[in-house]
């Protein structure tokens, strides 16, 4: 569901960076229990591959050598990596790859703007963009209601592609509610669940 929030195009529904060239890369396979350092890695390798500007990645996991280590290779050819911070709580240890240096962190915001409590905390916070009260598109057809940072760093991710730099992001970055980095992008990207007839 994160690509259809970033070039979907339907209806009422409008993906955040409609027109841009997409790669997605499978890191599970089809099942959500069998993603791995490993293929993340693989798949980062097929992705620099392609040069694009900006990767996605709405993950999280355990610090791992390998995978800071492709991180820097991909940052090293001038693409930004744009993660989510997780869902698992302001208690719970900072996960990765949001945690790494450079890797452009993002927490996600209801549609009131505050920061949603279940959000995780890395090491350090970038962004804030829509993670709830929001429908995405589901495979096949229809839309769902979502939840969580897996949805706001796509979002974080067309924003970036469309003002070129993390600096450039945050001049547009506006003021919200609780730890949000330097503030809400992509505000207006939010797609109101009852217009699509969001489940």
């Amino acid at each position: 569901m994160p690509e259809r929030l970033l070039v979907g195009s339907q209806g009422p529904f409008r993906g955040a960076a409609t027109g841009a060239r997409l790669f997605v890369a499978d890191v599970y396979g089809g099942s959500r229990a069998a993603g791995s350092a490993t293929s993340i890695v693989r798949a980062l390798g097929w992705l620099s591959g392609h040069h694009p500007q900006v990767i996605n990645i709405s993950l999280v996991g355990p610090p791992n050598r390998l995978m800071q280590r492709a991180i820097q290779i991909v940052q090293s050819r001038g693409i930004e990596v744009v993660a989510a911070v997780g869902n698992d709580g302001p208690a719970a240890p900072p996960q990765y790859p949001a945690s790494y240096p450079g890797v452009v962190a993002v927490t996600a915001v209801d549609a009131g703007g505050r920061a949603l409590p279940e959000a995780g905390k890395a090491t350090h916070l970038d962004f804030a963009a829509p993670g709830a009260d929001m429908a995405a598109a589901l495979p096949g057809q229809g839309y769902a209601r979502v939840r969580g940072t897996s949805f706001a760093a796509p979002l974080t991710a067309a924003r970036l592609l469309a003002a070129g730099s993390p600096e450039r992001l945050a001049a547009e970055a506006r003021p919200g509610k609780g730890r949000i980095g330097r503030g809400i992008v992509c505000a207006e990207c939010r797609i109101d669940p009852r217009a699509v007839g969001a489940r």
